[in-house]
C-alpha cells in the first residue's frame, strides 16, 4: 500500500513549474500599471510587530486614544455643567419652598470598579553604551511591554479592559573590574 503513495510522491516532486510566456507577463505588467495609475502613494511593507509604527498597532493607538477621549470627555462634562440660561426679567413675586435634595447622578452600585491591571513584557533590546554626566558610561536598555486594565461593574458584571502599548527605556551604569 506504501508502494502506489511512494510512486506517487516522487512523480510529483519531478514536476516543475512552467515560466510564464513572456507575452503573459507583459499583458500581467500593462494592466497592473493601467490599475495603478490613479495610485500615487508609494506601497510600505511591514515586517514584523515589534515596530509601533506597524499597521498591528493601530488597535492599540486607537484604543488609547478613544479611552483619552472618553476621559477628557466625562472630565469636561463633571467640570463644565451646563448652566441654565439667566433669567433676563426678575421674577414679579418669590414663593418658598421646601429645598428639594439633588438626585445622585449615579447609585452606588451603578459604577465601575478596577478589578485586575497586568504587564506583560514582550520584547527587551539593549541599546548600547551611553555617555552619562561626569563621563562615565552606562547601558541603555528598552524594554516594551503591554500594560491591561479591566474594570467591573458589580451591579451587572459589564466589564470594561484597556490595553495599552508601554516603551520603558532603563540607563543602567557600567562598572568595569580593573586588575
Amino acid at each position: 500500500m506504501n508502494e502506489p503513495l511512494q510512486q506517487l510522491e516522487d512523480e510529483l516532486k519531478s514536476l516543475r513549474l512552467r515560466s510564464p510566456s513572456p507575452q503573459l507577463v507583459d499583458r500581467m505588467t500593462d494592466e497592473l500599471a493601467a490599475e495603478t495609475d490613479g495610485l500615487a502613494a508609494p506601497v510600505r511593507f511591514y515586517t514584523t510587530a515589534t515596530n509601533l509604527n506597524s499597521w498591528k498597532w493601530l488597535g492599540w493607538r486607537a484604543a488609547g486614544l478613544a479611552a483619552a477621549l472618553t476621559v477628557g470627555a466625562a472630565v469636561s462634562f463633571v467640570i463644565f455643567k451646563p448652566q441654565p440660561p439667566a433669567a433676563t426679567e426678575a421674577p414679579a413675586r418669590q414663593v418658598a419652598t421646601a429645598p428639594v435634595d439633588p438626585a445622585p447622578a449615579a447609585p452606588p452600585g451603578d459604577r465601575y470598579q478596577p478589578v485586575a491591571a497586568a504587564n506583560v513584557l514582550y520584547d527587551i533590546k539593549d541599546e548600547g553604551t551611553v555617555a552619562m554626566a561626569g563621563g562615565a558610561s552606562a547601558r541603555q536598555v528598552r524594554a516594551r511591554y503591554v500594560d491591561t486594565y479591566t474594570w467591573k461593574n458589580p451591579r451587572n458584571n459589564a466589564s470594561i479592559k484597556w490595553t495599552v502599548p508601554r516603551d520603558e527605556i532603563r540607563v543602567l551604569p557600567a562598572s568595569y573590574l580593573q586588575n
